[in-house]
């Protein structure tokens, strides 16, 4: 499932570093605490979060380093996420900005740049508890409502299971081949229309055929399981992963260059190549990964584009001898 972003927007390096370590103490690993100086650069990064398929829960906007006014980033990013709990400091609206704000999108509360003087921990509890009763999480919203009425408990605490999402793949609980290409698609459109670096990796487990002959399906499935889920750790929360199918991966990173790219795939090849599965029976199963990567270029029309790109690189790698990475070069005439 996604994250929920909290984005602070402030030119004040200190009071920045406050609203973080704030928020941080009272939000558990389904949160992501993001800091900003500049209102432009918060926007890209939002949009971005956006695009992965996160929720921006809460905005936090002061003063900024760029010409974009607090109104006009809060009117902006409301085109995208209309649900997103925005709160302004008291010091840089006026009733022009207020009005642009109510008018065109939404305002949760306006507080004093001095936070000694509020709960604001509360504040931050109460935006949380108010957003899970928007979505109709019951079991959720018992526990944000517990948090917030003994404001001493942390929500690292709550431990809430979600129903499985027809999106999900059964065996291994990431995106499935459908979610993949529904994340993805509007990514790469994005990264391309705005000449942003990115990278796909396809990544298939080596002679998985042979391993299902040899130790059985149940021995497979494990394998898979276990793949996926160190893919995942390797992965940033803001990347797109899931089984195409099979044995078969494939990872979309924004924001990644051919150097960024290439060296997560070896540190996933290199994690692999560590792993052993030991069965039921004491065998030691010892298995590798190859590893394909492409880079978004401005002729890649759509995700198909460079996922095939990515997966000749693939083929490339497994007729090399296997357990390797590949990076596709395009051919220039």
């Amino acid at each position: 499932m996604g994250k929920y972003i909290i984005a602070c927007v402030e030119s004040d390096v200190e009071l920045l570093d406050e609203l973080y370590n704030k928020i941080s103490r009272i939000v558990d690993s389904d949160y992501i605490v993001e800091s900003y100086i500049s209102a432009e650069q918060a926007l890209i990064g939002c949009y971005n979060y956006i695009i992965s398929k996160n929720e921006i829960l809460i905005t936090i906007v002061g003063n900024n380093t760029s010409t974009i006014r607090p109104e006009k980033f809060i009117t902006e990013l409301y085109k995208n996420s209309p649900n997103t709990k925005n709160i302004v400091f008291e010091d840089i609206v006026d009733v022009k900005s207020l009005s642009s704000i109510i008018n065109d999108a939404s305002l949760y509360q306006i507080l004093p740049r001095r936070l000694n003087k509020i709960d604001f921990e509360l504040i931050i509890l109460e935006a949380i508890k108010l957003n899970a009763q928007e979505r109709r999480l019951k079991d959720y919203q018992r526990v944000l409502e517990s948090a917030v009425e003994k404001r001493t408990r942390e929500l690292n605490d709550i431990n809430v299971k979600l129903e499985i999402l027809a999106t999900t793949d059964s065996l291994t609980g990431v995106n499935n081949r459908r979610s993949f290409y529904e994340s993805s698609s509007p990514m790469i459109r994005y990264n391309r229309r705005e000449n942003k670096s990115l990278a796909v990796l396809m990544m298939d487990i080596d002679k998985f055929k042979m391993i299902n002959d040899i130790y059985g399906h149940a021995v497979g499935d494990d394998i898979i399981k276990l793949v996926a889920q160190k893919i995942q750790d390797i992965l940033r929360a803001s990347d797109i992963f899931g089984r195409l199918g099979g044995e078969e991966f494939a990872a979309v990173l924004p924001n990644t260059s051919q150097r960024g790219a290439l060296k997560v795939a070896e540190n996933i090849r290199k994690e692999i190549e560590t792993l052993d599965y030991l069965t039921t029976k004491e065998e030691k199963v010892h298995f590798t990964i190859s590893v394909g990567v492409a880079i978004l270029e401005g002729t890649d029309p759509d995700l198909d584009a460079i996922l095939h790109k990515a997966d000749l690189a693939l083929y490339d790698a497994k007729r090399k001898g296997r357990n390797k990475v590949i990076l596709h070069e395009t051919k220039t005439k």
